[in-house]
């Protein structure tokens, strides 16, 4: 062929190529393996042909589901359409590649970046996708801004990875050996001691556990002295080269977080402006699996809400598959190591492929222990043998994502415990929400599960296990974070094995692999259960009120943009907006703080005021900068039936609700071989299940007591524990010294005229050794009172199995309550005595 002719073909070939993505499929050459859409990339496709004038698309499709080709045939419709550049954005570099080739057997026109970090000439001149990282647009260095690169459309895929990758390129990391970290750390140590001197020792001498956010004021009152820290290192790549030009013009919206092993410098919000080549680009589309929780894409990346709140989401054309989610400690308290160990053992006598997923090489080394071999480097040839052999054991430390294992490639998958956090700033706001880390979980165990079922046809089953997935899982309120069809599917294993009552550490396993295999050998009348099981899933009436959540995310993206844009007045109404609306106190708190963040530079008494007024809603925000005497003003003291009620009912089952009450009868011993640990952690959980405010102040903060219960009646009990002691130690001086220590720390932090408090000693024996002095607010729960307390929890799980948990009211609670002597006054004269 000579050249004109190639050239004429290639024009004509332009010119009359489609740009309805789905003629556009079959209007390609393409290998006969790959001639068909499946319906339900049709239909997304058609909806995305529909929709193609708006600048924010949302996709969500299952997992498996042919999001990759969906988002390419998007792009090459709209590079066609517009004849200007497209990019596919990918969360990391074995996806990149992934999607390449994908888009190789489908010939669509997809280019990469080389090695000499150089783009290609076929997409800057419209006639290729470029396939990339998401790292190589947001960063500070980028080759897009620097060259001026104008792109038309985005595509961003596993839009919720992507996120996460961005907010680390917003992200500066000083770890604890670097100079930075020493220099910041010496720079803010007074501001820290003042706010928690516990926390701040417990960094300092390089405690894990413990974290701190620095105040705002501090911050913001510090700029110069930090910008001189920071730019004698802006040349390192591993901290600043890529972060100082997102971070520098943002000062005072940045956030100083800190550990004992490194700080964070992080953004109140991704700055996504910042990056031209993202903000001008017409048309960006997010693809996604099925997670509920999306208003990072508003917040984060600038989605509009309408784009969320109607996300482009086939309906259900059956490409689901099948899962069997079984969480065997929810069916059996006694489930034990040697009960995982049999069950492993009969998958692998029947020849089935099985992979862990576990969040750190710790816990597959404790899998490699049982059997399990550690997949660590070249995962994409370990995964081709999987697909190819079968009876492998294999486990994957932190990769929930990009693992293709449809059909026999992983016949049984088990997802141990979910990644720790990717950031302290998740840590720190988990204390005052308690949502960060539902949400974290929610979504590792769906992205888990999408490694294997990948098609209509596929099947699977899927253990869930440990204690933070335990967690997890008993709560309903957390289940909205899971997308309808696992909802479903975990509803599957309740209804199979929850009400059975003859479990035996000798008959568990057996029955678990039993119904295990009635879906691994496909068998009819476990098909036709699962049919009837999943037919009426669209219909589930789960609420999730996205509408309320995105609201709320739009009036804080919008104020913390007036805010960097010099407009404080105009941010301080957006904020007070989502204050005047029905939130939960800690969300209260956390707006306060903000409100009196962007008011500092203009009126320094109102930011004031405001971070008293967050400590009347949460005990985890700051001191004031200006003013003490406040503080003690913000205790709350609760409804006592209100709360138990609201507490028993969070509960997803009857039995996740007396799997509780069981944990803290079981934590709560005076033992030697009890660890303070689970007995100060179960103290916690006493309280709260029988309605009152109940802390671990030493344990959350550094400081303080063992344990705090705000009883109804303004009364309060500052609780030591000697859950160690035996029957034979008496009350000694030591142990009211540390306990007076406590009273004294109450009163500096917490105490006012009507507040009446008694200071709890938790120990075996009431009688004190001779020369130790007391007075009338000392008291002791003692062995015998304890007995009285773990009775009377046992009365309570016999009152729960006898009644349905949806029905209970708050009358029937009282009146138990009032039986068990556990109403507030009762409590103290029953179950609290005097040192004798």
């Amino acid at each position: 062929m000579n050249i004109f002719k190639k050239i004429n073909e290639q024009q004509k070939n332009s010119i009359e190529q489609p740009i309805d993505p789905n003629e556009l499929f079959y209007s390609l050459k393409k290998d006969k393996d790959y001639s068909y859409l499946r319906g339900i990339q049709e239909e997304a496709l058609t909806s995305f042909h529909n929709n193609r004038e708006k600048k924010h698309l949302l996709f969500k499709m299952n997992t498996g589901a042919g999001k990759t080709l969906v988002g390419l045939l998007m792009l090459y419709s709209k590079m066609i359409e517009t004849k200007k550049r497209s990019i596919f954005l990918c969360p990391d570099k074995q996806l990149v590649n992934q999607v390449f080739e994908q888009s190789k057997k489908y010939n669509i026109p997809t280019c990469t970046i080389d090695i000499d970090n150089e783009l290609p000439e076929e997409f800057l001149n419209n006639k290729a996708i470029l396939i990339t990282t998401i790292q190589k647009l947001f960063n500070g260095k980028n080759i897009f801004d620097k060259y001026k690169i104008e792109i038309e459309t985005i595509v961003i895929d596993d839009a919720h990875k992507c996120i996460e990758k961005i907010r680390d390129s917003f992200t500066i990391k000083i770890p604890r050996e670097h100079k930075i970290y020493e220099n910041l750390f010496r720079l803010f140590t007074d501001e820290l001691k003042r706010q928690a001197i516990g926390s701040y020792e417990a960094i300092k001498t390089d405690q894990p556990d413990y974290y701190m956010k620095l105040p705002f004021w501090t911050w913001i009152d510090n700029r110069e002295s930090v910008i001189k820290i920071l730019s004698k290192h802006l040349d390192e790549v591993e901290t600043l080269l890529f972060k100082w030009d997102l971070f520098h013009n943002n000062y005072n919206q940045y956030e100083l977080y800190i550990k004992s092993s490194q700080l964070e410098i992080t953004p109140i919000k991704c700055f996504s402006n910042n990056i031209q080549t993202y903000s001008k680009a017409n048309f960006i589309y997010a693809l996604s699996a099925t997670f509920e929780n999306d208003s990072n894409l508003l917040f984060d990346l600038d989605f509009t809400k309408d784009s969320i709140l109607n996300p482009i989401e086939p309906k259900d054309r059956k490409d689901y598959g099948q899962r069997l989610i079984l969480t065997p400690q929810r069916y059996f308290k006694e489930f034990t190591t040697q009960n995982l160990i049999e069950i492993i053992n009969h998958h692998k006598e029947n020849n089935q492929n099985i992979l862990v997923l576990v969040p750190s090489f710790r816990e597959a080394k404790m899998w490699n222990e049982i059997g399990a071999r550690i997949i660590n480097e070249d995962i994409e040839n370990e995964i081709n043998n999987l697909k190819n052999s079968k009876g492998n054991f294999v486990v994957i430390a932190n990769r929930y994502d990009g693992i293709d294992l449809g059909g026999d490639a992983c016949n049984v998958l088990i997802i141990y415990e979910h990644p720790n956090y990717k950031f302290i700033k998740d840590r720190y706001y988990e204390t005052i929400l308690h949502k960060t880390n539902t949400n974290i979980i929610a979504q590792t165990i769906e992205q888990g599960l999408g490694r294997t079922v990948r098609s209509g046809n596929d099947y699977s089953v899927i253990y869930l296990l440990g204690k933070n997935i335990l967690r997890f899982l008993r709560y309903k309120e957390n289940f909205k974070y899971l997308n309808k069809h696992t909802r479903k599917q975990i509803e599957i294993g309740l209804d199979l094995l929850s009400q059975e009552d003859t479990f035996t550490k000798e008959n568990f396993s057996k029955i678990l692999c039993e119904t295990a295999d009635f879906c691994l050998s496909q068998n009819e009348d476990w098909l036709i259960y699962y049919q009837n099981f999943m037919k009426d899933v669209d219909n589930e009436a789960f609420i999730f009120d996205k509408n309320e959540i995105l609201e709320i995310k739009e009036l804080e993206r919008i104020a913390i943009l007036e805010f960097v844009y010099g407009n404080p007045n105009k941010s301080l109404e957006f904020i007070q907006s989502i204050l005047n609306k029905n939130i939960s106190n800690s969300e209260r708190a956390i707006y306060t703080i903000l409100y009196s963040n962007i008011c500092y530079l203009i009126d320094k008494n109102l930011s004031n005021d405001m971070i008293i007024k967050a400590r009347e809603y949460s005990r985890y925000t700051f001191d004031p900068f200006l003013s003490q005497e406040y503080i003690k003003k913000q205790l709350k003291f609760n409804n006592q039936i209100l709360n138990a009620y609201n507490y028993i009912k969070s509960f997803s089952t009857l039995n996740d609700a007396i799997d509780i009450i069981n944990d803290i009868i079981s934590g709560l011993k005076y033992d030697p071989n009890n660890s303070s640990e689970k007995f100060e952690e179960s103290l916690r959980l006493l309280g709260k299940l029988i309605g009152f405010n109940s802390f671990r102040p030493e344990k959350e903060k550094n400081e303080g007591c063992d344990n705090l219960w705000l009883i109804e009646d303004g009364i309060c009990l500052i609780m030591e524990s000697k859950s160690e002691k035996l029957n034979k130690n008496l009350i000694s001086k030591d142990d009211i010294g540390q306990l007076m220590n406590s009273i004294n720390w109450f009163n500096d932090k917490y105490l006012n005229e009507n507040i009446e408090y008694y200071g709890i000693t938790l120990q075996y024996n009431r009688k004190k050794e001779r020369d130790v002095v007391i007075n009338d607010r000392l008291k002791v729960i003692d062995f015998e009172n304890l007995e009285k307390i773990k009775n009377s929890l046992y009365k309570y799980i016999d009152f729960l199995s006898k009644n349905n948990l949806n029905n209970i009211s708050q009358e029937q609670i009282k009146a138990e309550f009032n039986s068990y002597n556990f109403l507030s006054k009762q409590f103290i004269s029953n179950y609290i005595t005097k040192i004798q």
